[in-house]
């Protein structure tokens, strides 16, 4: 039995509508900081692997084909809301779901480096008390036509974008190194077919999410069709780029601040 982590977001039904009855599979819903902590403690085999833990697992774990989730531009469910304008979030009070491994640090990178301010503290979202909070997936969705009395609105994978020039990728498929080469095979080949057949049969296979998510189903079209789940050169050199800044803006992060 191949165990398989997957991520319950409309950004991820692609891979996995066709996986549902597949035998010799489990799948694990399991939102991105789950998944993170899953596959550290090898309850899974394979998966979407947010791209910060996808560093960390490189021991155990290695990619599965060129699988990801990268956003070419806009991600339009990776938001952030702010009472105020970015670049004015000294000493603010920054609400952070407790669903994102990735997007956190993503957030932290262009506070530090885009807009060069230093938060006081993250938290849990709880607006209105939080000056600034960070939603993403389904729940982003859900609010993407805003959030009273938060009138700032960022896309991160559009600010990455116009900052870098690159996608943002915030997840690579991994698969643990000892599995049998065969079920590596057959994983790659069970994900082809699933995105091919998602594709043909698009509104069968989202339109039972519409209602929830308060979409269309030429609004998730436009959606699914602002992101790459293959990697490109673009993919690697941004996952170059946004591990430098990522480290960068730990380090700043630690460093006591500036009198």
């Amino acid at each position: 039995m191949i165990r398989i982590g997957k991520i319950p977001y409309l950004n991820s039904i692609l891979f996995f509508h066709g996986l549902e009855n597949e035998p010799g599979v489990r799948l694990e819903p399991l939102v991105p900081r789950a998944l993170s902590s899953a596959v550290q403690e090898d309850e899974v085999d394979a998966g979407p692997v947010p791209l910060v833990t996808a560093w960390e697992i490189e021991d155990r774990f290695s990619p599965l084909g060129d699988f990801c989730i990268s956003t070419i531009d806009r991600a339009h469910s990776i938001l952030f809301f702010s009472k105020r304008p970015f670049d004015q979030l000294d000493g603010a009070v920054i609400g952070v779901t407790n669903e994102t491994s990735t997007s956190v640090r993503l957030l932290r990178a262009l506070l530090t480096h885009a807009w060069r301010v230093r938060p006081e503290r993250f938290t849990r979202v709880d607006w209105p008390v939080n000056d600034a909070f960070l939603l993403i997936g389904d729940e982003a969705l859900i609010h993407r036509r805003g959030v009273k009395d938060y009138p700032h609105v960022a896309d991160l994978g559009e600010v990455w974008h116009k900052w870098t020039g690159l996608p943002f990728v915030f997840a690579r498929w991994m698969v643990r190194t000892n599995l049998p080469d065969a079920d590596k095979a057959h994983l790659v080949t069970m994900l082809d077919r699933s995105i091919a057949e998602g594709w043909a049969h698009f509104e069968r296979v989202v339109s039972p999410r519409a209602h929830d998510l308060h979409m269309t189903v030429e609004e998730m079209r436009d959606y699914l069709q602002a992101f790459r789940f293959r990697m490109t050169a673009a993919e690697h050199q941004a996952i170059g780029k946004f591990r430098e800044f990522d480290e960068a803006a730990r380090r700043a992060h630690k460093a006591p601040a500036t009198p």
